[in-house]
C-alpha cells in the first residue's frame, strides 16, 4: 500500500492556499492509496510530522508552505535512517528552494507541473545539530538578498539587489572570524558569510562555476573588506556572479568547515531563512541525502 503525508502550513503566504488543496489531493489520489493530511499549528510541527512519516515508512511527503516549513520537514527527515521522498509546493511568501529546482512560485501552476516520475537525490547541509536544504549565513547585507521583493526583481533584475544593498550598508558591521577547512585556515574581518549547498539564491547566481544540488560540495563566499565603497563593489560583484574577479570576496568549495567567532559578541546564523544556530559552528555536506520530486520540464 502506497501512502503519502501532506504537510501544509495554513498560515504561510497569504493564507489562501485552501482553494487549491482539493486539486492537489485529487492529483495525489492518482498515485497514492492513502493520503494523510497534516496542518502545522505551531513551531516544529513540520519536523515532528516528518519524523512520524519516516517512522511509519511513508513513501512520500508533500509540503505546502514557505522556506520555513520546508526547513522543518528537512530537519525531521534528515536525521532518520528511512527517509521518504519529498515533494515541494509553494505556499509561502518566499519559496527560494522552489525557484532553485526550476519550479513555479504559483501554487496552482506548481500542482499542474507536479510529477511523480523524475526524482533527484540532493545534498543537505548540517550546521552543528541543525540541517539546512540551501544555505547558512550571517551578516546584515543578507537582508539585501533575502528580502528583495519579487516585483522589484521583475522590474529591475539584478539591480534590485544592488539597490537593497545600498539601503542595508549603513547597518552593516564586521566580525573577526576564523575559518578552517580541509588543511587550510584563515582569519579575517567578515561582513557577510554564505555557506550553500549550491552557488546561488533562487535565480541569483553568486558565481559562474557549475554547481549542482548533488555535487557533494559546500559553496562558501566571504565578504572581507570594511570600506563602504569596497563593500558596494564586492556586493555588486557577488550579486552579478563575478566573485572570482573581486579581491575582497573569498570563495571556495569544501565538504566540511568550521567558523569561530574571535570576538565577544553573539552572532546568530540564518539557515534557510530561519534563525537556528549561532557561532561557533561546524558545517558539513551530506551528499545525496534526500530524494525530491522535480517539477515537469526539468
Amino acid at each position: 500500500m502506497k501512502k503519502c503525508m501532506l504537510i501544509e502550513n495554513p498560515n504561510s503566504g497569504d493564507g489562501k492556499n485552501d482553494e487549491f488543496m482539493e486539486k492537489l489531493k485529487e492529483k495525489l489520489q492518482d498515485e497514492f492509496d492513502e493520503i494523510i493530511d497534516k496542518k502545522t499549528q505551531k513551531e516544529n510541527d513540520g519536523e515532528n510530522f516528518a519524523k512520524t512519516a519516516c517512522e511509519e515508512k511513508f513513501d512520500s511527503i508533500f509540503v505546502v508552505g514557505g522556506d520555513g516549513t520546508f526547513n522543518e520537514v528537512i530537519n525531521g527527515v534528515s536525521k532518520m535512517d528511512y527517509r521518504p521522498k519529498i515533494g515541494l509546493l509553494p505556499g509561502g511568501t518566499n519559496n527560494t528552494y522552489m525557484q532553485l529546482i526550476g519550479g513555479s512560485n504559483d501554487l496552482c501552476e506548481a500542482i499542474e507541473k507536479l510529477s511523480f516520475e523524475k526524482i533527484k537525490k540532493v545534498d543537505i547541509g548540517k550546521c552543528n545539530d541543525t540541517y539546512f536544504s540551501y544555505y547558512v549565513c550571517f551578516g546584515k547585507l543578507i537582508e539585501a538578498t533575502t528580502s528583495t521583493d519579487s516585483k522589484e526583481k521583475e522590474k529591475l533584475g539584478g539591480f534590485a539587489y544592488v539597490k537593497n544593498v545600498l539601503k542595508t550598508l549603513p547597518k552593516d558591521e564586521t566580525v573577526d572570524i576564523k575559518i578552517e577547512y580541509e588543511d587550510k585556515s584563515f582569519e579575517c574581518k567578515a561582513s557577510l558569510v554564505y555557506v550553500m549547498t549550491v552557488n546561488k539564491i533562487g535565480n541569483l547566481e553568486f558565481s559562474k562555476d557549475d554547481a549542482d544540488l548533488s555535487d557533494g560540495y559546500l559553496n562558501v563566499f566571504v565578504m572581507t573588506d570594511e570600506g563602504i565603497m569596497s563593500k558596494v563593489d564586492a556586493a555588486k560583484d557577488m550579486l552579478f556572479g563575478k566573485v572570482d574577479e573581486n579581491e575582497n570576496i573569498k570563495s571556495f568549495t569544501c565538504k566540511k568547515l568550521s567558523i569561530k567567532n574571535l570576538e565577544d559578541k553573539k552572532i546568530e546564523l540564518d539557515m534557510d531563512g530561519e534563525i537556528n544556530e549561532k557561532l561557533p559552528c561546524q558545517i558539513e555536506i551530506l551528499e545525496k541525502h534526500v530524494e525530491i520530486y522535480m517539477p515537469k520540464n526539468n
